[in-house]
């Protein structure tokens, strides 16, 4: 380690095996800091299992996994002992998350608030081990943003949500985007698979993975009231469970519209930007979203979207796309039907959503994270 680098930790424990929400950003930012050649030098921490996700080509960036059995154990015990140990000048973590006897300053990137999240969304389903840990981060997060040195919001209205429920000054949070890979916006010339030449054309689409903050039942119910009037079929993506399908195939089942509907179960992580750019209208009914990358990525493909006017979705969608009111299936239902027998509206927000979907990017992303990591590095005077 060069001795007149500065020593930068990063926290990158919220990366998971899974491809989506924090585990993206991290490893999306992680690899566009990296191409920006900077003057420091980086020790991550990642979970054993993930470290594959993280390819190291700067000689001044190293990856060392760690166990994790427990969430808060490992940041509120474990972590401490580690820094001690690497006497890193600054910590970054990359997700919300308590912490305590951190002996260097410290800056933490915020998604979402634990207990809007509960708050909007509720623990149906949910284990009481996973309601205790929700509930131990909703005491402890406070205070540990509060002792922050500075924090990084994923949206505009993350930030604000900060600066109002933990009356953190507007001067300690800065907004810094989440965006769309690449391969979204390159989505018309990717080669499609064997697996999605089984999907019926022409199609709408929505996920249901058993996100409680999804809800693909009031997308079924708005399909169900004009299913009649369009030649499309609507495109359920993701694992939901038999219990969440069988709800959903019978709305279906009531409306009469079942066979109309095409549940594809996992969708391979290569062929989600086919998966986005061949649906006529990308649907995101959710109750709540840090930032909304799902539509972000849907956009950056050129497909129009429509969303819920909750939380962060109307920073993402902008132009690019028409916002309803959650639970509101009739006006749902009416932009849908309006869309699709208006097909130059459609190709109009179809250009509008690729250009807003532009102005999110990981570059700009881990420029600006840079840029507030450069901040407080002189701040507090490390080196």
């Amino acid at each position: 380690m060069s001795n007149n680098l500065p020593h930068i930790c990063i926290d990158a424990t919220c990366v998971v095996t899974d491809t989506k929400g924090a585990s993206v950003y991290a490893v999306s930012l992680l690899m566009a800091l990296q191409k920006l050649s900077l003057k420091a030098h980086f020790t991550v921490l990642m979970r054993t299992e993930a470290v594959n996700r993280m390819e190291v080509n700067n000689c001044n960036w190293e990856v060392e996994g760690v166990t994790i059995k427990s969430t808060h154990f490992w940041h509120l015990l474990t972590l401490p002992r580690i820094l001690k140990k690497l006497q890193p000048d600054l910590l970054f973590v990359l997700g919300e998350t308590p912490l305590a006897f951190v002996p260097v300053p410290y800056i933490i990137t915020v998604h979402e608030l634990p207990h809007i999240y509960r708050q909007s969304v509720g623990n149906a389903n949910k284990s009481l081990h996973h309601d205790l840990s929700q509930r131990l981060t909703e005491i402890l997060l406070p205070t540990t943003c509060r002792q922050a040195t500075h924090l990084l919001a994923v949206s505009q209205s993350t930030g604000i949500d900060l600066e109002r429920e933990f009356q953190i000054s507007p001067q300690k949070v800065s907004v810094s985007y989440a965006g769309a890979d690449i391969k979204f916006f390159q989505a018309e010339s990717l080669t499609i698979s064997s697996w999605f030449k089984s999907i019926p054309r022409p199609y709408l689409l929505t996920f249901a993975t058993g996100d409680n903050r999804e809800v693909p039942e009031l997308v079924v119910r708005a399909f169900g009231e004009c299913a009649s009037q369009i030649p499309h079929h609507l495109v359920i993506a993701g694992s939901c469970s038999e219990l969440q399908k069988s709800t959903l195939v019978e709305t279906a089942v009531k409306l009469g519209c079942l066979e109309k509907l095409h549940f594809t179960g996992y969708v391979p992580d290569n062929d989600l930007p086919v998966l986005y750019c061949n649906a006529d209208i990308y649907i995101e009914m959710s109750r709540y979203e840090g930032f909304g990358l799902q539509v972000c990525e849907a956009m950056a493909t050129g497909t129009t979207v429509i969303a819920t006017e909750v939380a962060s979705l109307p920073e993402v969608v902008g132009d690019g796309g028409y916002l309803v009111r959650l639970g509101d299936t009739l006006t749902l239902a009416d932009k849908l039907l309006f869309l699709l027998k208006n097909p130059t509206e459609l190709q109009r927000l179809s250009k509008l959503a690729q250009q807003q979907a532009a102005k999110f990017s990981w570059d700009k992303c881990a420029k600006e994270t840079w840029n507030i990591i450069d901040k407080v590095i002189s701040k507090v005077g490390i080196l």
